[in-house]
């Protein structure tokens, strides 16, 4: 009896080391963990300004682009929740206080006013977003975080180029009614 208990025992260590490399291949670098905690940072806060602007804008193509930024982040998000969990990393659960603070001017804006300054926080934005997530890519350890960081750049690459041509359409309108009215 007391061999058998040996014998398991010593099973038991020699397969310790088999299951701690399996595990430990789920942990992620810190740096890829922080790295995650902040593209995850950006979605939400991605996701607030768009459920804000969708109801507050008034051209309907910024309001079309604020809802696809709240169903676009909030898919990234998801995928990001989904490898989080499977890599043991913790995420936010709610905007940042200083992206908050940036937003606070959408109270105070309406109209064509606030669609202009939307969509030129949207451009600045996603350019800000895409270099982060290049550099982010081109420095991640992890491959299933770097092969999601990339998809995320692509999917930002396209936000702003929308942005970029919604925010020059909002420019010329609210330049157009200015110009307009002083005929």
């Amino acid at each position: 009896m007391r061999s058998l208990v040996s014998l398991v025992a010593a099973g038991a260590l020699v397969a310790l080391p088999a299951f701690a490399q399996i595990k430990s291949d789920q942990k992620m670098d810190n740096a890829d963990a922080s790295a995650m905690k902040q593209l995850a940072q950006s979605n939400l806060n991605e996701i607030e300004g768009g459920k804000a602007a969708a109801s507050k804008a008034q051209s309907p193509d910024v309001k079309q682009f604020a809802q696809k930024m709240v169903d676009d982040h909030t898919q990234m998000l998801n995928d990001l929740k989904t490898l989080a969990q499977k890599k043991s990393v913790s995420l936010p659960d709610s905007g940042s206080l200083k992206d908050k603070a940036q937003m606070a001017w959408m109270e105070h804006t309406a109209g064509g006013d606030f669609d202009k300054k939307y969509m030129e926080e949207m451009v600045k934005d996603h350019q800000k977003d895409l270099k982060e997530t290049r550099d982010i890519a081109a420095k991640a350890k992890d491959a299933e975080f770097k092969a999601a960081v990339q998809q995320a750049s692509s999917k930002i690459n396209e936000h702003l180029q929308l942005a970029q041509r919604i925010a020059k359409s909002a420019a010329a309108g609210s330049s157009s009614s200015s110009s307009s009215t002083t005929k």
